[in-house]
């Protein structure tokens, strides 16, 4: 069994490959946030203890949010692997190999990508830890106590985070790989580039979708006892409750996306009529006919433009709930550049695992390209209809994005008076439409950017090279 692992890990290194960003940003999180925390609870005899508080605050909280966001990168990401190489899984089936040999590959395939890019991440994070609290006390406006942060490293705490790390790598790709397992060889043969499988529901994803959503209901039925309990603290706590639940909806939203993401899509897209744009409606019927790879695409673009939308809209709509209020708090603190403490590492793993995603799918656009060639569809043709599917993918995870961002406005809505607020709302629009543009720029460099390279050979050969693998 070693020996077929190791062959396994030789031939899938490429595909890996396609996806290791989103694996390290991940870990460089989750390893930065620790630092993070270690190193502010080392200072507390140096610094004063409501300084060390926060750090610890910032990077415990930064640390959860991490894992949330990279258990649904990390799912998405292994996911695209495992369907690029249904061959090769058909084949060790083929072999003899059980079940649980399958799901046994897998899961060393995963844990050894997991240990590879936590080298990498540890470096990154170790190199970032000075710059990163540096960061924190100019936000904070504590660097004029004149005491900076020790940057402190403990091999015991990479080593802890590490493993942190190749358990979510591990839970957040069992599903793909039980998955794998239960595909019948010889449908796998038939199906590997054929139409996509239909998938049965998972009970165990319905149990995500329901602890997801008793938390966001959560959110709203704790705010009695903050309004019963009012304090100084009171909307502090209320502001965490919210960065919180950005995330959590997130997470629903990524557990619902099989269910919602093909319905959402065919509605708004369908609003443009046929006879103006032929090359949106036949990117249109890709994606839609490609509803899984649709999923796995919109979910890392989503949370990039919902967290996105949350780090400018959240603060712009809490000063204006102060200045509303009449508040004498100092309003340069509370602004983008304090979200991106709290937001800024599920932001950057959320972008990295959509470029990854979508570039994994290069191969098989490739392909579908190719034979629109063969239909006669001229090179700029097929350049409009791959720019056309990025722009779906960017339309339908900027709407699923402003629902992220509006559960947390409705929250603030419900949740502002607990504090004796009243509430005030303010949406930047102009930033909005900025991120969004640049997500998009971002999601069409990475889908039509690959293909180009397929357009120096011939059409048959590209199909041929994908059917090969």
């Amino acid at each position: 069994m070693r020996k077929v692992i190791a062959a396994e890990l030789r031939d899938s290194w490429s595909a890996w490959l396609g996806v290791c960003l989103g694996f390290v940003m991940t870990g460089f999180g989750l390893t930065l946030a620790a630092l993070v925390v270690q190193s502010s609870l080392g200072a507390r005899e140096l610094i004063p203890e409501m300084e060390s508080d926060a750090y610890t605050i910032i990077g415990g909280s930064n640390l959860l949010l991490c894992v949330v966001v990279g258990l649904s990168v990390v799912g998405a990401a292994t996911s695209l692997v495992l369907d690029s190489r249904r061959g090769a899984v058909a084949r060790l089936g083929l072999a003899g190999a059980t079940p649980g040999g399958v799901v046994g590959s897998q899961l060393c395939q995963l844990a050894a990508v997991a240990v590879a890019s936590a080298v990498v991440a540890d470096l990154l994070a170790i190199a970032a830890l000075r710059p990163a609290l540096d960061y924190l006390q100019a936000e904070r406006g504590a660097e004029s106590a004149g005491i900076a942060v020790p940057a402190v490293v403990e091999p015991a705490t990479l080593v802890a985070v590490n493993l942190l790390w190749v358990a979510v790598v591990l839970v957040g790709g069992l599903r793909q790989a039980r998955r794998a397992s239960r595909i019948p060889p010889v449908e796998a043969l038939r199906q590997s580039q054929g139409a996509e499988p239909t998938r049965a529901r998972s009970v165990a994803r319905w149990v995500r979708v329901v602890l997801a959503l008793l938390i966001v209901l959560g959110m709203f039925a704790i705010v009695p006892v903050l309004a019963a309990n009012r304090g100084r603290e009171t909307f502090t706590q209320i502001m965490q409750l919210n960065l919180f639940g950005l995330v959590v909806v997130g997470w629903l939203l990524a557990e619902l996306m099989p269910s919602v993401v093909r319905p959402l899509t065919a509605a708004w897209t369908g609003l443009l009529p046929a006879t103006v744009a032929p090359q949106w409606w036949l990117a249109r019927a890709t994606v839609l006919a490609r509803a899984q790879r649709l999923t796995r695409s919109v979910t890392p673009v989503m949370f990039t433009c919902g967290l996105a939308f949350g780090v400018l809209g959240l603060p712009a709509t809490y000063n204006a709930i102060f200045a509303a209020n009449g508040v004498d708090v100092e309003l340069e603190h509370v602004g983008a550049e304090t979200f991106l403490v709290n937001l800024g590492m599920p932001l950057a793993i959320a972008m990295c695992g959509s470029v990854g995603s979508l570039f994994m799918m290069s191969k098989q656009r490739t392909a579908e390209l190719a034979l629109l060639g063969i239909a006669g569809a001229t090179p700029g043709q097929r350049t409009r209809v791959a720019t056309a599917e990025a722009v779906i993918v960017t339309g339908t995870a900027a709407l699923l994005g402003l629902v992220m961002v509006g559960v947390s406005f409705a929250h603030l809505a419900y949740a502002t008076p607990a504090a004796g607020f009243g509430f005030a709302l303010a949406v930047p629009v102009l930033p909005f439409l900025v991120a969004l543009l640049v997500t998009g720029g971002i999601t069409i460099a990475t889908t039509v950017g690959p293909t180009l390279a397929g357009r120096r050979l011939p059409e048959p050969r590209v199909i041929a090279r994908l059917v090969a693998e």
